[in-house]
C-alpha cells in the first residue's frame, strides 16, 4: 500500500470524488457510500478518507460515550497486533468499525497504528487529529498527529496544526518540543542538509562551494548568511551546548527574514545549561514569535481575510498579555516588566491590575514619567478624574521638554480637564502644545474652536 494523491487518481475518480463533496450536505447517504467505494479501491488516499469522515459524521453522528462508547470500550479496543502483522488488514478492520459508529476511539486509534506501520503517515495524522477532537482534553493525540505529519514531511502542515492546539493547550512541553522538530526539519530541507548524502559531507561540499563563490563575487547579506549558516549548523552538531553559536545562527536566519527557523534554533539554545536561564533569549523568542503573527496578520490581510486578520491581530494581542505576564510572574522586581504589563492591562481596560502595576513601574526613574502617563489614562477612564489630574500634573512637572511624551501627557491632562467640565484648564494645557507643535493631534481644531466661541 503506498500513499496516493487525489491528483495522481484517474480522473473519472476525481469526478466521483468532487460529486461526493457536492452531496456531503444535500444527501449525505450518498456521499458516504460513494466515498467507502472510492476508499476500498484507493486505500492510500487521506483525501477520499476525509470526504468517507465527514459523511459518516453527517449521517451517524460522532458520539463516542454512552452505552456504546462503554461496550466499544470494553470489547472494541484497538487491535495492535493486527496492525502490526497485516497493516492493511487492520485498516480495512478499523473502516469496518468506523463504518458503524464513527466516534469508535478504539477504531480510529488502530487506523493510525496500522497507518503508521504502512508508512501512511498522512493517514496516521488524520486519524490521531479525529482521536484529538473526540478526546479534547488528551494532550497525546494533537502531539502524536504533528509528529506524523513530520514523518510525513509535511513541516508546515505540523507546525500550522501545533500553533491551534498550543491556543488549547498554551505551553505544553510536549507541543513545544514537536514545535522545535518540525521547524528545525524544515530548516534543514531548506539548507538541502538532509536526504541520501551524508550531513557532514553536504556541509563540505558547501563549505567548497562558498570558497569559490567568493572568490569570483560580492555575496548579498542573504546569500552570505545562508553559508554562515550550512556552517554554524555544522559546528553546532559538534558542540551542542555553545550558546554563542545558537545566538549567531539565530541572528542569521533573521538577516534572511526566516523567523521560523530562527525561532527554532533559539528554542534549542534554549534547552542548554545556560539557555535555560539567559533572560534576554525568554525575550528574543517572544520577538520572534510576535513576528511571525504579525506576517501572518499582513498575509491574512493582503489576501483580502479580513475576518482572518482580525482573529489573528487578536490572537497577537492574547500573546502579549500572556508573556508580559509570565515575565512579572518570573522577574516581580523587574519594572520594565511590570510597566510593560500594566500598559497591556490599561490597553484592555482592566483598570484596577493596570493601577497596581504601574505604581510599582513608576519606581524606576527611566520609566517614572511614562508611568505616572498611564496612571492618568488609567484613573481618567474610571472617571477617577481628580486622582487623574494629580497623577498627570506630576509627570508634566518632571518633563521640562516638550518631547512627544510630555505633548501626550500634556494633551492627555487637557481631556482630564474637559472631562471634568474645566474648559478655562483645559485649553490653556492645549495651548503649551499649540505654541511647540500646532500639527499635534486635534489641538489646532480645540484651539480655533475655542477663539471663534469666545469671539476674539
Amino acid at each position: 500500500m503506498t500513499k496516493t494523491s487525489l491528483q495522481s487518481l484517474d480522473p473519472r475518480v476525481q469526478k466521483q470524488f468532487a460529486a461526493g463533496e457536492q452531496n456531503l450536505k444535500a444527501n449525505p447517504q450518498y456521499a458516504m457510500e460513494l466515498a467507502a467505494g472510492l476508499l476500498a479501491r484507493n486505500p492510500g488516499c487521506v483525501d477520499i478518507r476525509r470526504l468517507l469522515r465527514k459523511a459518516q459524521k453527517a449521517v451517524l453522528g460522532t458520539a463516542s460515550g454512552g452505552l456504546g462508547g462503554l461496550l466499544g470500550g470494553l470489547v472494541g479496543g484497538p487491535n495492535l497486533k493486527l496492525a502490526e502483522s497485516d497493516p492493511a488488514a487492520a485498516m480495512a478492520d478499523a473502516e469496518t468499525r468506523l463504518a458503524k459508529r464513527p466516534g469508535d476511539v478504539g477504531a480510529h486509534r488502530q487506523l493510525a497504528a496500522a497507518a503508521a506501520k504502512a508508512g501512511l503517515w498522512d493517514t496516521a495524522a488524520f486519524a490521531h487529529e479525529e482521536l484529538a477532537e473526540l478526546q479534547p482534553k488528551e494532550t497525546a493525540h494533537p502531539v502524536a498527529a504533528a509528529k506524523a505529519h513530520i514523518e510525513d514531511g509535511e513541516f508546515d502542515k505540523a507546525i500550522a496544526y501545533i500553533e491551534v492546539k498550543l491556543r488549547a493547550f498554551p505551553g505544553n512541553g510536549d507541543l513545544m518540543e514537536a514545535m522545535r522538530a518540525a521547524s528545525v526539519a524544515k530548516t534543514m530541507r531548506k539548507g538541502n542538509w538532509e536526504g541520501g548524502d551524508d550531513f557532514r559531507s553536504k556541509l563540505k561540499d558547501s563549505d567548497e562551494a562558498t570558497r569559490l563563490e567568493q572568490a569570483s563575487r560580492v555575496m548579498t547579506d542573504a546569500a552570505s548568511a545562508q553559508e554562515v549558516i550550512a556552517d554554524l549548523a555544522r559546528r553546532i552538531e559538534s558542540d551542542t551546548e555553545n550558546l554563542t553559536l545558537y545566538r549567531e545562527i539565530v541572528r542569521q536566519f533573521t538577516v534572511v527574514g526566516d523567523f521560523e527557523s530562527a525561532l527554532a534554533w533559539l528554542q534549542r539554545g534554549r534547552q542548554t545549561p545556560l539557555g535555560r536561564g539567559d533572560v534576554s533569549l525568554e525575550r528574543q523568542e517572544q520577538d520572534l514569535n510576535l513576528r511571525l503573527l504579525a506576517g501572518r496578520i499582513k498575509a491574512a490581510r493582503d489576501a483580502g481575510d479580513d475576518a482572518g486578520a482580525e482573529a489573528l491581530a487578536r490572537e497577537e494581542s492574547d500573546y502579549r498579555l500572556a508573556a508580559a505576564t509570565a515575565m512579572v510572574e518570573r522577574y516581580p522586581n523587574d519594572h520594565a516588566y511590570r510597566h510593560e504589563l500594566g500598559l497591556l492591562l490599561l490597553g484592555r481596560n482592566r483598570l484596577d491590575e493596570a493601577i497596581q502595576q504601574l505604581q510599582v513601574a513608576q519606581r524606576n526613574p527611566k520609566l517614572r514619567q511614562s508611568a505616572l502617563l498611564g496612571l492618568g489614562k488609567a484613573f481618567l477612564a474610571g472617571r477617577k478624574l481628580d486622582l487623574a489630574v494629580e497623577q498627570l500634573q506630576l509627570a508634566k512637572s518632571e518633563l521640562p521638554v516638550m518631547n512627544d511624551l510630555r505633548k501626550e501627557v500634556v494633551y492627555t491632562l487637557g481631556g482630564a480637564f474637559e472631562s471634568a467640565g474645566k474648559a478655562k484648564e483645559a485649553i490653556d494645557e492645549y495651548k503649551l502644545i499649540y505654541t511647540a507643535d500646532a500639527s499635534y493631534r486635534d489641538v489646532a481644531a480645540k484651539i480655533n474652536a475655542f477663539y471663534e466661541k469666545s469671539g476674539s
